[in-house]
């Protein structure tokens, strides 16, 4: 795996020992180490041929585009054809240049080039390659992470490239966690699934980069590693139970494509990649099952006093006392009632709500709203919509769950075996849910109590009393990735910002042209001086470093400029495996497996070693 290239790689650790094997054999060095290229040209065969006569036409082809080509006697007789580029060109460069020839069979054939590798002695030693192994059983410091595993060192034109050569279960500990970070996502579950993804993504890549001298790289060109530094037990035992496992379609590994957010579907890789087009990759609604069904219907919305008077109704009517808040405080209180706000309060014990608060001024209904709001039991004032017997009930509950009497918790429903459950937040806690509960849909700062549909994994508060739990709040999601931030963005750039990112001389519109199955952009148009130029949307967001290509566009005028307006969702190409989505389903009940056959289309997850199953 490439980690970084440049003019020179230092591995900074003082003392730290290496096993150095390179040209000359086996020696044992000690950082800090200073790696610097010898610039030369590098060299590929690009053929072998029993026939002399095949070769040479091989390296005519070769010299008339304009390569240095010359014939190497194999064993057996064979001619291998090795091409070789300018010096100091990147072994990267001369690749393509041979691939546009036509030639993809590469194999290195040593180049001219070296590394200097200067060690803690001040000896400089020189060889066309370096194998570092670490002596010392902890983690190596590259400089800018650290690593497990041994260390590669390779010349690329001017450059030195800094290979790390490690097992694939070692390097996706460093994949996991940097892809999907365990304390973003804590759900084994998701966190396992995108362990087979990457597992499944590193599999299938392997070799891409081998022309050069590497499997595959660090960084979101390929999928991020950030090595020792990000590794985390959840993750790790992500890793560990899926160990060999990887998605397949027909027996060989997927490319497994995964992106952070497709806000509510994902879409298929022919209408955004088609050099990516798979029957596996094709957009399917982030969610993975059916939605759950909840409540009965039929209020107008209430705001949050509203809300309160309806539970504190329904929380007496759950202890048999009367929806009143004098009934409320007596039956869930430690005394009588008195009158008023303060009265309440001595029911519950809190006649020295004063000295909670340092002698607070505040009169006693005061003093006791102070300290609601302290413990975040807010009650709204009281306002025409409620009358003050209503809204003293509200307080009365308040004040129950200051005591400890009444719960709000925080979870989520999920749906298991044809039953809904509620799991409460940060617990093993399940409570089952039966068809007794009102249950009020929430939107915002809005209650209704409602029939609605909802994803399981759904956020909800269920409010209890002893082991009656009488009201269910539902925050109803549709897709399993609602929870992100990148659900929904705006980007603003001016005409002249675009053009520039563009290349071309003015822009007066942009245009959607076509869309995807997921409503994600395509084509779009862009009007300019010139005329108009269509473009593949996917391209244009990378140029204009938009975060997806589900989006509208309006041009707009501010401040005498003219603006484009994108309005979108989504976070990366969203195509394959939503990792937002992952973390909901996962919340909502879903295993890895089932995860990963919602994303990719009728693959199967089994056992992988070498290329045999």
């Amino acid at each position: 795996m490439l980690l970084a290239e440049g003019a020179t790689v230092t591995l900074p650790e003082p003392g730290r020992r290496f096993l150095c094997t390179g040209e000359e054999g086996q020696v044992v060095v000690r950082g800090p180490l200073v790696a610097s290229a010898r610039p030369g040209a590098p060299a590929f065969q690009v053929g072998a041929f029993q026939l002399r006569a095949n070769a040479e036409a091989v390296a005519t082809r070769l010299r008339e585009a304009g390569l240095a080509a010359q014939l190497l006697a194999r064993a057996g007789g064979v001619q291998a054809v090795v091409a070789q580029g300018e010096p100091g060109e990147r072994a990267a460069d001369l690749v393509a240049r041979l691939q546009q020839l036509g030639f993809e069979a590469l194999m290195p054939a040593g180049g001219t080039g070296g590394i200097e590798l200067l060690g803690e002695d001040g000896d400089m030693r020189c060889s066309p390659r370096f194998l570092l192994h670490p002596l010392d059983p902890r983690p190596v410091d590259t400089g800018t992470m650290e690593v497990r595993g041994d260390l590669l060192l390779l010349p690329d034109g001017n450059e030195v490239a800094l290979v790390n050569v490690l097992p694939l279960e070692e390097y996706l500990r460093g994949v996991v966690p940097a892809e999907m970070g365990p304390r973003t996502f804590p759900a084994l579950e998701a966190l396992k699934a995108q362990a087979v993804a990457a597992r499944t993504y590193a599999v299938a890549h392997l070799g891409e980069y081998g022309a050069v001298g590497w499997d595959i790289c660090a960084t979101t060109t390929c999928q991020v590693y950030q090595g020792v530094g990000v590794e985390h037990p959840l993750s790790d035992r992500a890793v560990a139970e899926t160990a060999g496992l990887v998605a397949t379609w027909g027996g060989r590994p997927i490319d497994a494509m995964y992106h952070s957010t497709c806000a509510g579907h994902t879409e298929d890789a022919a209408a955004l990649l088609p050099e990516r087009a798979a029957p596996y990759l094709k957009g399917v609604p982030c969610r993975g099952e059916e939605l759950l069904e909840l409540g009965r219907g039929g209020r107008e919305w209430l705001g949050e006093g509203e809300r309160l008077v309806l539970v504190a109704g329904e929380v007496a009517r759950a202890v048999g006392a009367a929806p009143t808040a004098k009934a409320l405080a007596q039956r869930l209180g430690r005394g009588p009632a008195g009158p008023g706000v303060g009265g309440l309060a001595r029911a519950f014990g809190l006649a020295g709500t004063r000295e909670l608060l340092h002698g607070s001024g505040r009169d006693a209904e005061g003093a006791v709203l102070e300290l609601l709001q302290l413990f975040r039991l807010a009650v709204p004032p009281p306002s025409g919509k409620l009358s003050r017997q209503e809204w003293e009930l509200a307080v009365a509950l308040r004040l129950a769950q200051l005591a400890g009497e009444v719960e709000e918790l925080e979870g989520r429903v999920v749906g298991e075996g044809g039953a809904v459950w509620f799991v409460v937040q940060g617990s093993d806690r399940r409570l089952p849910l039966g068809g007794q509960a009102t249950v009020l849909e929430r939107q915002g700062g809005w209650w209704r109590e409602a029939a609605l549909g909802t994803l399981s994994g759904s956020p909800a508060v269920l409010w209890c009393v002893g082991d009656a739990c009488p009201v269910l709040e539902v925050t109803p999601l549709a897709a399993a990735d609602a929870r992100s931030v990148w659900n929904s963005w705006i980007r603003e750039l001016t005409t002249a910002e675009v053009a520039a990112k563009l290349g071309v001389s003015g822009i007066s519109n942009v245009v959607v042209a076509s869309r995807g199955r997921s409503g994600r952009a395509t084509q779009v148009v862009v009007a300019t001086p010139a005329g108009e130029i269509r473009l593949p949307a996917f391209q244009f967001r990378l140029r204009l470093g938009l975060p997806d290509t589900l989006f509208s566009v309006m041009l707009v005028e501010r401040q005498g400029q003219q603006l484009l307006r994108f309005v979108g969702r989504g976070w990366g190409h969203g195509i394959g495996l939503c990792q937002n989505g992952a973390y909901g389903l996962a919340l909502g009940g879903a295993n890895f497996e089932e995860i990963l056959k919602t994303y990719y289309t009728g693959i199967a997850v089994e056992p992988w070693s070498g290329g045999r199953k």
